[in-house]
């Protein structure tokens, strides 16, 4: 294995993982005057290049993810290629190409990386969307629903039955009939709803118009959309329906950005 090949791992290494003895191993093969270009900036010298290898960066909770395959080296350049795997807010793939001064220390990395493609605009809640509305509690990640209250103060709560009810539409099955949510949308109806899941890097924000179902039949929908749980904690049906008329969703997923629009 060249000398070259070795600095490469050894870098890739700790930019994988953070571990503090791999950014001591990788150090010893950057120059000085090494170079990290990223495609929108340049981070110059020894210590903020090996700075990017050891901290915090927007990239180093998905790097751990990636799938790095074997350094390739022609024309005095080495070259590595990463996939990841399906995950919001991250990159497709990633580029590094490693060029090298007259004693084969890294003297300059080109970092380049490709974004999924994002999803069509839409004027309806995707698919794959609903899936993950529908399925937040039971995956650990509630959604967070905001309003204001009779005085104007933001509210935020954690709505669990909270569904798709049409193409268009949410429903939350709200257990206190009397509850704050339920009273303000007599005067200000609009809500905001948050999905956040870490781990998948998927990040759903939806706006939107509330009103209160009384129609019996809609109310009962609502109802047996909701999860099992929550349903148990209103056994007596005396809760109320919510619909939410939703004006626009976007985000971040594993399919890529999303974008829905009412017409």
């Amino acid at each position: 294995m060249s000398s070259r090949i070795q600095a490469v791992e050894a870098y890739v290494k700790a930019l994988r993982t953070g571990e503090p003895s791999a950014a001591r191993r990788a150090s010893q093969f950057l120059a000085d005057d090494v170079i990290l270009a990223t495609g929108q900036d340049e981070i110059a010298g020894y210590d903020a290049v090996l700075d990017r290898l050891t901290g915090q960066w927007p990239l180093t909770p998905v790097l751990q993810h990636a799938g790095f395959a074997a350094p390739g080296e022609e024309d005095g350049k080495v070259t590595v290629e990463a996939e990841f795997p399906p995950m919001g807010a991250a990159p497709q793939r990633l580029s590094l190409v490693f060029s090298f001064n007259d004693t084969d220390k890294i003297q300059r990395i080109e970092q380049q990386q490709q974004a999924a493609p994002p999803q069509p605009p839409s004027q309806t809640i995707p698919g794959f969307v609903r899936g993950i509305i529908n399925g937040a509690l039971a995956n650990g990640t509630p959604i967070v629903v905001a309003y204001t209250d009779e005085n104007g103060q933001p509210v935020l709560s954690l709505r669990g039955s909270t569904q798709v009810y049409s193409d268009t539409q949410l429903c939350i099955w709200v257990r206190n009939a009397e509850g704050g949510i339920v009273k303000t949308m007599q005067r200000n109806n609009r809500v905001s709803l948050l999905y956040r899941d870490s781990k998948l890097r998927t990040t759903l924000i939806i706006q939107g118009r509330g009103h209160v179902a009384s129609d019996p039949a809609i109310r009962e929908r609502v109802f047996n959309l909701a999860p099992e749980v929550e349903q148990n904690h209103d056994p007596g049906r005396k809760g109320a329906a919510l619909i939410i008329d939703v004006a626009s969703l976007q985000g971040t997923t594993v399919r890529g950005l999303v974008r829905v629009a009412s017409a």
